[in-house]
């Protein structure tokens, strides 16, 4: 469906390669091209997990990925130990201590159903989120901007509603996304569910979620 995805590695995760089994073409970005800003050529770019943390070339790329969302790029997040500094097109706290839900069979409630995550180009489900491994995610957003829409609503057990595991907003022409699910534990151990909603992640499409954000 025309998806050309660049991948920015943190500290080291299986990304690229379940990018790959949903059939979508994907680089990896090595130092010199996200120094350069060299964007362009993607409809996608997706950081690995802690990428904004471990990379100093990211960092000072931020700008440059920031305008590459502006002019109709999607930007998908993953999560980070700390501040996403100049790379959060507004504010956005990655909250201390870690919010979190470790229960990975804690229930997941989809804000709303049909926000453009949740129906291309998979239809998600609650059984999307059946059978998933270690945890349901880690280090999630803890304040936030009004232009970030929350679309997931969980907790562990006796803890009150968690927002801040999937943050949508639009930029510009393009799409952010913050995602602090451990996808990444989850290509492990080959969870479809996963697999379909991150799909649906890196197709976002800039027009439709413009359409969804503003109708809200």
């Amino acid at each position: 469906e025309g998806l050309r995805v660049g991948y920015i590695m943190g500290s080291g995760d299986d990304g690229p390669e379940a990018i790959r089994q949903m059939g979508a073409p994907v680089e990896l970005l090595d130092e010199a091209s996200v120094r350069d800003g060299a964007f362009a050529e993607f409809t996608t770019i997706v950081l690995g997990v802690r990428a904004y943390e471990t990379r100093p070339d990211l960092q000072a790329a931020a700008g440059e990925l920031l305008e590459f969302a502006r002019q109709g790029g999607t930007v998908v997040v993953q999560y980070n130990r700390g501040p996403l500094g100049s790379l959060a097109p507004y504010d956005l706290q990655v909250g201390r201590g870690s919010p979190r839900v470790a229960d990975e069979t804690a229930p997941v409630r989809m804000i709303d159903a049909d926000a453009p995550l949740f129906t291309s180009p998979n239809r998600i489900t609650e059984a999307d989120f059946e059978g998933w491994v270690q945890e349901r995610g880690l280090y999630f957003a803890s304040e936030w901007d009004d232009r970030y829409v929350p679309l997931l609503d969980l907790n562990d057990a006796g803890e009150e509603p968690r927002y801040g595991s999937v943050l949508v907003t639009s930029v510009g022409d393009g799409v952010f996304a913050y995602a602090a699910l451990s996808f990444f534990r989850q290509w492990t151990g080959q969870v479809p569910g996963a697999y379909r909603l991150f799909a649906n992640l890196i197709s976002l499409d800039a027009a439709e979620w413009s359409a969804f954000q503003g109708g809200r």
